[in-house]
Formats: C-alpha cells, sequence, structure tokens
C-alpha cells in the first residue's frame, strides 16, 4: 500500500551528489550493478560501512563513525522438551527453591570477568507468550557468545557453539536435559560498542550530517543496541527528512 519497494540482496558501494542536489546509490547485486536515484537517502547500515558512504561528504562524521567498535557475535536458539527441563531443574540450579516455577524472568545476563562464553541468555518460551503457544512442547532458550577481543571463541564449528552453550547453561540452571533442535545465527561485526565518548563522538556525527541536505543516519550504533532504540533512531531519521 505504501508503494515502497525492498531490494534484497543488494549491497550500497558509493553514495554520490548530483548536480541537481539529489542523491545517486551505486548498488551490486547478484546480477550486476545497479543505479538508484533519490531525493533523499537514509543510511540504516553499521557505522564502519556509514564511515565508507560518508567519507566524501562527511569526512568528520567518517572518521567518528569509523571509530565505533563492533563485536561479532553468534546467537544459539536451543529447544528443550519442556515437561523434562522443568522436572530435572526443580530444585537442581544455584540457589534454586525445590518445587518453584522454573526458569522464572525473562533470562540474565554473565559478565566478563566469569571467563564464560556466554555473555546472555533469553528464556525465549518466557519472553514471548506466542512462542509458548506454538511450541507448548519445549522450552526455547537462546544463548549469545562473542565479545569484544574475544572472536577466537567464534572460530569454531556451530556444533561447538550449541555443545558449550548446554554445558554452561546446565551450570547455571542445573540439568535441564539435550535439547531436541539447536539452531546458530552468526553476526560478523554485528554489535557495536559504546566505549567512553561515545555521546560525544554520536553528537559530532550527527552535527557534521545534519548540515547535509537530504541525509540522515539510523540504527544500532547511535542510541542503544535493542529493537526499541533502533525504531526510534529510524522514526527520528525519517522525521528529519520530511520536516527538514
Amino acid at each position: 500500500a505504501s508503494g515502497a519497494r525492498v531490494l534484497t540482496g543488494t549491497r550500497a558501494r558509493e553514495l554520490q551528489r548530483t548536480p541537481g542536489g539529489r542523491w545517486r546509490v551505486l548498488a551490486a547485486t547478484g546480477d550486476g550493478p545497479l543505479l538508484l536515484e533519490a531525493d533523499a537517502v537514509i543510511l540504516a547500515v553499521p557505522a564502519y560501512e556509514a564511515a565508507e558512504l560518508l567519507r566524501p561528504h562527511a569526512p568528520l562524521a567518517d572518521a567518528d563513525l569509523g571509530a565505533i567498535q563492533h563485536a561479532s557475535t553468534a546467537v544459539v536458539t536451543l529447544a528443550f522438551p519442556r515437561a523434562e527441563a522443568l522436572v530435572r531443574a526443580r530444585g537442581s540450579g544455584p540457589g534454586h527453591i525445590p518445587g518453584e516455577v522454573f526458569p522464572e524472568g525473562n533470562g540474565f545476563l554473565v559478565p566478563a570477568v566469569d571467563g564464560h562464553a556466554l555473555k546472555a541468555v533469553t528464556f525465549l518460551s518466557n519472553k514471548w507468550r506466542w512462542q509458548r503457544e506454538e511450541a507448548p512442547d519445549v522450552f526455547l532458550l537462546r544463548t549469545s557468545i562473542g565479545r569484544v577481543a574475544e572472536e577466537h571463541r567464534l572460530a569454531v564449528p556451530d556444533r561447538h557453539l550449541v555443545r558449550s552453550s548446554v554445558i554452561e547453561l546446565h551450570q547455571a540452571l542445573g540439568s535441564i536435559g539435550e535439547p531436541v533442535a539447536a539452531r546458530v545465527t552468526r553476526w560478523e561485526r554485528g554489535l557495536p560498542q559504546y566505549g567512553v565518548g561515545h555521546i560525544e563522538r554520536v553528537a559530532r556525527v550527527r552535527e557534521a550530517v545534519g548540515k547535509i541536505p537530504g541525509l540522515a543516519l539510523c540504527g544500532a550504533a547511535y542510541d542503544g543496541v535493542g529493537v526499541a532504540a533502533c525504531v526510534a533512531t529510524g522514526t527520528a531519521a525519517a522525521r528529519q527528512i520530511t520536516e527538514g
């Protein structure tokens, strides 16, 4: 209904300004090069990709964007037989109260100082009702592996990531049995890192880009990596373009 066109398998390689003040995007597809023209462009790409595209137009923004580190991560989604996991886990986890409903909450975080491969675990069946309703016989968990300077943890086959996830889940939650299904999703340089000075860096980037008509930025590299934060940056970028 909106008339929008979504092009998959297409990578923006270069951003050019036309003599008439429009934008020209040079892209690459599996079928060859593609040229697109538009009145405005919103760069919803990783910071390092935005840096390359902006280099000819906003060199100050290019430098700050290129300074934002990105960590590679892997997400391991596991399905445990629900009844077996709940029975096995009752009273077996550290500090767990026998007979208590398990597991509680939406998950937990693991600090880097603990030295574990896992950095976060999400109890999908608890967090999202629709998953619990569509898969009532299994308990779905999602583990996250990968931090800055820990790329070596990802340099293994998928089956090793699954095994290390299960072992560390047993250590944290107690014996919850073995998964009946597993899927590994890898995100290379997919998680921006907010180091000291990030707020000031983003402010400089926005100031530089804001001086260029018909251009805006959004994504996970600016105000937060969560879905809500990313949606907010997208809404703000659209408003910037439409309202000037």
